[in-house]
C-alpha cells in the first residue's frame, strides 16, 4: 500500500512540475509574441538610412 501512494505523490509532483514548466513556456512565447508585434510597429517609423554615395 506504501508504494501506491509513494508512486501517486510522485505522480502529483510530476503533473505540478509539468504544469509549471508550460505556464511558464507560455508567459516566455507571449512576451516573444509581444516583443516581436512591438518591433514590427516600430519598423514602418524608424527613418530610413540610404546609403552614402561616394564623392567624385
Amino acid at each position: 500500500m506504501s508504494s501506491q501512494q509513494q508512486r501517486q505523490r510522485h505522480g502529483v509532483r510530476k503533473n505540478m512540475v509539468e504544469g509549471i514548466g508550460g505556464l511558464l513556456t507560455g508567459i516566455a512565447l507571449v512576451l516573444l509574441a509581444r516583443s516581436l508585434l512591438k518591433k514590427r510597429a516600430a519598423a514602418p517609423e524608424a527613418p530610413s538610412v540610404e546609403p552614402a554615395q561616394g564623392a567624385g
